[in-house]
């Protein structure tokens, strides 16, 4: 069964009704999902939830609710925090007016994953009938069939039943392909994952190689949320058999995990670290106590268990016993959560065993007074810093000078570089705490964090304890709190009495002159930046700031006068500045998501956008932005690549807009030089924006073709807001006329009222 066929139904139907937007927010949303950009997930979701209301369409609310769980279930591995919405919406998609709709089905998955996020083994029953009961409901042509067989495999490993896991996905799959239907890859995924827990990887490497050959052969694009868990997968089997050059290249890095795929990223290392200590590092530490503190933070209490002995082991073999007692301190607080015991109890007792071997601390290297400046010079030697090793130096130091500011702040600075954020903040607020009258450094240190981390409550507190005796400080405090709420009212009254107070705060004064850039009195903000660059020692950056606000006020003269302060010539000498200083990337923003265009810069801070939006973002053509001159990608190292780099700056402002109503898309054949180079002139005679967006590499089918390809072009073409559709519909029939092969401009010619069936014959034929 198509579950997704009333989905497209509603989008066709939305577009149809002048709502194209809200049609691709339902693809946007899950794109993301599978993509694993689950910050672009969460700013989509209000829309989409609005959306459902808007229409009145229940059945949109459990789509939407379906995703967001894939979203949070999935992608960040909640538990116990998502449990309640996860029951909710259960029950929500079981009422009269959503029972039919089929991703009431897919809502079990969703249920079933929290239960196991939460505590696998111990909930093994209730996923095993809450799958059952639902494939009872389905027959194998539903893609929930393949779902929910994966979600009752996962139960079967949980309960230490691999071999039966397998011997059902076999069945299961013959089942789908009896239907005529397709296997996907969760079915692949999860028999490898089966194996890899088995210690089975020959046999899984197997399967992961022959699904790669696979993929190679049929050439369709993958998300992320396939290639991530395979390459992982290939690393882990890799380093099972002690390959384990080969797992490392495998291995995804870090960064680019979403949370459900660091478990599997732990066992891969710590089995690579076993065998080669030199890669066991205080930074690769850091990591895998991001992972524990995200697993225990969305209550995923197993798997706090087991990534804790991981994390132990690890520790103990890097000599860095501080941090094994908090990892085991972690475990013994999720261990109560768990819903059985199979086996966590003696998991934690020998993570405390080992422990307890373990040789004790190392002593101080010097007294406890001139251990900063031994550690510093040891750094200066060594031209590197090892935070987690002095951690346990510095601890020991502050135990004996709790009141030596930069003793406590440098302890800190490296239990926080650590991932010991928790231990940090108590360390500094138990320094705050005994100096209500001196804003030391810890206190500025606590500041930072609290506001890195978005506490709210905290920041109020530091507030509340030192506004009587240092008040500069609480309004410090104050500031921060209203720039992470973007109250800007706030933020300026706190800063203006700041400043009264401390004239001389340039922070201060900068962190006002940026929240007028924010709410757009760009005037006010050039005044402060300008009065930086006066006073400043090194006012360049400072200069900067001025240029973008001034250009945002149109004071051109004031942009000159920083332009010259920093040494940067300009042709003209009076009036708007609008020269040519080559080709930037502008980053801009649309419904919460960044969209980056090319663009042509026209001034220090300014430039105009060339290149035509998607048909299903706003346009921005021709428009004359203002922009921060910050780089948001930083310039390559190497020189070679440096000269290639073409720099990518964030929309500020918009000065001018270039008065262009949205893009249509226009693909097929490419017609042949000769006939391009007539089109486009033809097009820019009539003062239309086109942007080819396919590369030269661009290829489509044709059987009627020897060979089966052809070179395509793919492109958009945008009008003037007042100008009609239909007359670019009558170019278009008209200008290609006589090329060899018709080009599509389906939407278009929807939105015209026209035949669209000419355009469908060219998607089949040419496999648009």
């Amino acid at each position: 069964m198509d579950i997704w066929n009333w989905v497209e139904k509603l989008q066709d139907d939305l577009g149809e009704a002048g709502q194209p937007q809200s049609a691709q927010l339902l693809t946007r949303l899950t794109d993301d999902v599978c993509e694993l950009r689950m910050d672009r997930v969460d700013a989509l979701l209000p829309e989409a939830r609005a959306l459902g209301k808007t229409l009145g369409n229940p059945w949109l609310d459990v789509f939407v609710g379906h995703w967001e769980m894939r979203n949070r279930v999935g992608n960040r591995v909640e538990g116990e925090s998502a449990l309640g919405d996860a029951v909710a919406l259960f029950e929500r998609a079981h009422r009269a007016d959503t029972a039919e709709c089929p991703q009431s089905v897919c809502v079990t998955q969703d249920l079933a994953a929290c239960y196991g996020n939460i505590d696998g083994p111990g909930w093994v029953p209730e996923r095993v009938e809450v799958c059952e009961e639902t494939l009872s409901r389905v027959d194998p042509s539903w893609a929930c069939f393949q779902c929910l067989s994966c979600e009752k495999a996962d139960a079967l490993l949980d309960d230490g039943r691999a071999d039966e896991a397998l011997t059902y996905l076999d069945v299961q799959a013959a089942a789908v392909l009896a239907h005529g239907g397709t296997v996907y890859d969760s079915f692949p995924e999860t028999r490898i994952k089966i194996l890899l827990a088995s210690g089975r990887a020959a046999e899984a490497l197997a399967l992961i190689e022959q699904r790669e050959s696979e993929v190679a052969a049929e050439g369709n694009y993958e998300p992320a949320n396939c290639t991530v868990p395979r390459r992982l997968s290939k690393a882990w089997a890799l380093a099972q058999l002690g390959r384990d050059e080969e797992a490392l290249a495998s291995l995804v890095p870090f960064g680019q995990l979403s949370p459900n795929y660091r478990r599997m990223w732990a066992h891969v290392v710590a089995l690579l670290v076993r065998a080669s200590p030199e890669r066991n590092s205080w930074d690769l530490g850091s990591r895998l106590n991001a992972t524990l503190a995200h697993f225990s933070d969305v209550g995923a209490h197993r798997f706090v268990i087991e990534i804790a002995g991981l994390c132990v082991e690890m520790a103990l073999q890097r000599g860095a016993g501080w941090v094994a007692r908090r990892h085991l301190a972690l475990a013994r607080r999720h261990l109560g959560q768990l819903r059985q015991d199979r086996g966590a109890a003696r998991q934690v007792a020998d993570m405390a065993a080992r422990i307890d071997a373990a040789p004790a601390a190392a002593a101080l290297p010097v007294p406890a007074a001139e251990l900063l400046d031994w550690l510093a010079a040891q750094g200066e030697a060594n031209q590197s810093r090892d935070p987690e090793r002095e951690a346990e130096w510095l601890l020991q130091g502050v135990a004996e000078r709790p009141d030596d500011a930069a003793l406590v702040d440098t302890a800190a600075s490296a239990l926080s570089a650590c991932g010991a954020e928790d231990d940090a903040i108590a360390l500094l607020w138990a320094f705050v705490e005994r100096h209500p009258e001196e804003d030391a450094q810890p206190a500025y240190s606590l500041m930072r964090l609290l506001t890195q981390r978005g506490d709210e409550a905290g920041l109020l507190r530091l507030v509340r304890h030192y506004e009587a005796t240092v008040p500069v400080f609480a309004l410090w405090c104050q500031a921060q709190l209203a720039r992470r709420l973007s109250d800007w009212a706030a933020l300026e009254q706190a800063v203006t009495a700041l400043l009264a107070l401390s004239p001389g705060s340039h922070g201060a004064r900068g962190m006002l002159a940026s929240s007028y850039l924010v709410a757009k009195r760009f005037e006010e903000a050039a005044q402060h930046y300008r009065h930086l660059t006066e006073v400043l020692e090194e006012p360049r950056s400072a200069h900067w700031d001025h240029m973008t606000a001034a250009s945002a006020a149109r004071d051109w003269p004031a942009v000159r006068h920083s332009a010259a302060a920093i040494g940067m010539e300009l042709e003209s000498t009076d009036g708007p500045v609008e020269e040519n200083f080559g080709w930037v990337i502008i980053r801009c923003m649309d419904g919460g998501e960044p969209i980056e265009y090319y663009a042509r810069r026209t001034g220090p801070v300014t430039a105009r956008i060339i290149e035509n939006a998607p048909a299903n973002r706003t346009q921005r053509v021709d428009d004359w932005v203002v922009f921060d001159a910050e780089l948001v990608h930083p310039a390559p190292e190497d020189e070679a690549e440096r000269e290639h780099f073409m720099p990518t700056y964030a929309e500020v402002h918009t000065l001018e807009s270039g008065g262009y109503a949205s893009s249509w898309l226009i693909d097929g054949v490419d017609p042949g030089e000769a006939a391009w180079n007539a089109f486009t002139e033809a097009v820019e005679a009539r003062g239309w924006k086109l942007w080819k967006h396919s590369r030269d590499d661009y290829q489509l089918t044709d059987p009627d073709t020897e060979g089966g390809h052809l070179p395509g072009v793919l492109f958009t073409l945008a009008q003037p807001q007042d100008q009609p559709p239909l007359a670019l519909h009558r170019f278009l029939v008209e200008a290609t006329a006589a090329w060899t092969h018709p080009m599509c401009w389906l939407r278009l010619a929807e939105a015209c009222n026209q035949d669209a069936q000419r355009h469908l014959e060219v998607i089949e034929r040419y496999g648009l």
